[in-house]
């Protein structure tokens, strides 16, 4: 997962890449050359909710969130194993809600096409179901550690 949250990282800084160089051409072509791209608003929007859901997987990889952890800094050993385990059954049991909904929402917008691009919607909302299982299978790495620190 490590690679791949790695892998992530590059793909998410092409795409802010991307993301800059459309808003700038749009700009460009808004004030310079006084015409519009019609794409120049709907491009940055899609890629904007996909940085974010992919950047969400590398933050949550790297437990990178925002996290309450007075509790868990003031109990020792098992406990403080105990308690991950169950914050961790919790987040992938919320995760795999999401991936669930995220997929009914691509199925169902999979025939809805975009406004400017003309392509289906589904790919936009497709974020959800895969950013979900991508960070299952990390929750589901780190739950296994916090089971070996319950069992020593």
């Amino acid at each position: 997962m490590t690679t791949l949250c790695r892998a992530l990282r590059v793909l998410v800084g092409l795409l802010m890449v991307v993301l800059v160089g459309v808003v700038a051409l749009g700009i460009f072509y808004r004030y310079a050359l006084r015409e519009s791209l019609y794409w120049a608003t709907e491009v940055p929007n899609f890629l904007m909710v996909w940085i974010v859901m992919l950047g969400s997987v590398v933050a949550f990889h790297e437990r990178g969130h925002i996290a309450f952890t007075l509790l868990g800094d003031s109990m020792g050993g098992r406990r403080k194993a105990l308690l991950e385990c169950v914050v961790i059954l919790v987040v992938l049991t919320l995760l795999a809600v999401l991936a669930y909904s995220g997929a009914i929402v691509v199925e169902d917008t999979m025939h809805s096409l975009s406004d400017a691009l003309k392509m289906p919607k589904g790919y936009l909302y497709a974020c959800l179901p895969l950013c979900s299982a991508l960070m299952i299978i990390s929750a589901l790495g780190q739950l296994r550690a916090s089971v070996r620190r319950l069992r020593d």
